[in-house]
C-alpha cells in the first residue's frame, strides 16, 4: 500500500482555498512555507490555539507544486481539516473573506485569506 503524502492528501477533497502571502522569519529573513511541510492554522484573533488543518500549495493552475518547493512571496493553496469531528466547529468559522496564519509552533509562516469554500459544505 502507497502511503500518500500529506499534500496528496489535501489536494484529493479540500476543505477551503486560500491565498496565502509568506511571512519571511525575523531572524533569517527566510521563508518557511514550503510543500509538504505539516504547519498548523491559526484564525486571525485567536492567540494560542492552533488546529490541525493541513495544506497542498498550488501553481496558477490549481495543480500540485512539486514537493519541498519552498514559497517566497503568494501563492495559492487547498486546505483539510485533519480531525473529521472537528468538521462542525470549523464549518462556523472557516468563511470566504476571513484571515488565518499557517504556523509552526509560535511562529507565524504566511498570512492567508479564505477564496472559496470547497467540501466543507459536503456532509460527510
Amino acid at each position: 500500500m502507497k502511503l500518500a503524502m500529506v499534500e496528496e492528501w489535501v489536494y484529493e477533497q479540500p476543505d477551503f482555498a486560500a491565498q496565502l502571502k509568506v511571512i519571511p522569519q525575523p531572524k533569517t529573513g527566510i521563508s518557511l512555507l514550503r510543500q509538504g511541510m505539516k504547519h498548523d492554522f491559526m484564525y486571525e484573533g485567536d492567540k494560542n490555539c492552533a488546529w490541525m488543518i493541513h495544506y497542498a500549495l498550488l501553481d496558477a493552475e490549481r495543480n500540485l507544486l512539486p514537493k519541498e518547493t519552498l514559497c517566497e512571496d503568494e501563492v495559492k493553496a487547498y486546505f483539510r481539516i485533519v480531525n473529521p469531528a472537528l468538521r462542525v466547529k470549523h464549518k462556523q468559522r472557516i468563511k470566504v473573506g476571513i484571515t488565518f496564519y499557517v504556523v509552526a509552533g509560535s511562529h507565524k509562516v504566511s498570512e492567508g485569506v479564505v477564496t472559496e469554500v470547497l467540501h466543507l459544505v459536503d456532509e460527510n
